[in-house]
C-alpha cells in the first residue's frame, strides 16, 4: 500500500516536472524567456481566409509598455463588438490620469471612416494614413481615430469627459499619443 501510494507520488511529480518542462519551451522547443523584462512584441496570426495579418492589442500591449506610460490603472478589459456590418477585437484601459481609452482592431476601412465622419481629419502616425474625428461632438471627451491596416484599420478611442490627462491633453491630443505609441507595435504586412 505504502509502495502504491509513493508510486502515485512519483509518477505525479513526473506529470508536474514535465509540464513545467514544456511550459519553458516554444513550440519549437527553443527556451522562452521567463524574466519579466519590458519586452513588447506583437502579437500576430495569418487569417486562412484572407491570408491578412493580425493584431492583438491586448497581447501586444504588455504590463511593462503599458505601466511605463501609466496606462495601467486598471487590467485590460478583452472587448468585442459588433455594429452596422463593422467588427471590433481588442481590448479596454484605464489610466492613472483617470480616463479610459479603447484600442481595437475592426475591418472597418478608412474609407468607410470618410464616408461616417467626413469631418475626420486625414493625418498620417508611423508612416501610415490615418483619421482622426469626434465620433460624437455632441457629447465631450471623446476622439477617435482609425490607423490604416490591410484588413481595415486600427482604431483607438479616448474617452476623458472629465478633462482628466494628467498633461492636461485634449482628448483628440491624446489618441494622437497612444496612437503614435502602439501603431509602431503593428507587425509589418498587416
Amino acid at each position: 500500500m505504502n509502495r502504491r501510494r509513493h508510486g502515485g507520488r512519483v509518477l505525479g511529480f513526473g506529470v508536474v516536472a514535465l509540464s513545467l518542462a514544456l511550459t519553458a519551451c516554444g513550440a519549437d522547443g527553443t527556451a522562452m524567456p521567463t524574466a519579466d523584462a519590458p519586452v513588447t512584441t506583437a502579437t500576430l496570426t495569418t487569417s486562412a481566409d484572407s491570408g491578412s495579418i493580425n493584431f492583438d492589442p491586448c497581447a501586444a500591449l504588455t504590463p511593462p509598455f503599458l505601466a511605463q506610460r501609466r496606462w495601467d490603472a486598471r487590467p485590460p478589459q478583452p472587448r468585442i463588438d459588433n455594429a452596422g456590418g463593422s467588427s471590433w477585437k481588442g481590448c479596454a484601459y484605464t489610466a492613472s490620469g483617470a480616463y479610459t481609452f479603447r484600442v481595437q482592431t475592426t475591418d472597418t476601412t478608412l474609407i468607410a471612416v470618410r464616408e461616417k465622419f467626413p469631418v475626420a481629419m486625414a493625418t498620417t502616425v508611423g508612416g501610415r494614413r490615418a483619421m482622426r474625428y469626434e465620433a460624437r461632438p455632441d457629447v465631450p471627451g471623446g476622439c477617435t481615430i482609425n490607423v490604416e491596416m490591410k484588413s481595415g484599420s486600427l482604431f483607438i478611442l479616448v474617452d476623458d469627459p472629465r478633462r482628466a490627462h494628467p498633461r492636461g491633453l485634449s482628448p483628440c491630443d491624446n489618441v494622437t499619443e497612444i496612437a503614435e505609441a502602439v501603431v509602431p507595435l503593428l507587425p509589418e504586412g498587416s
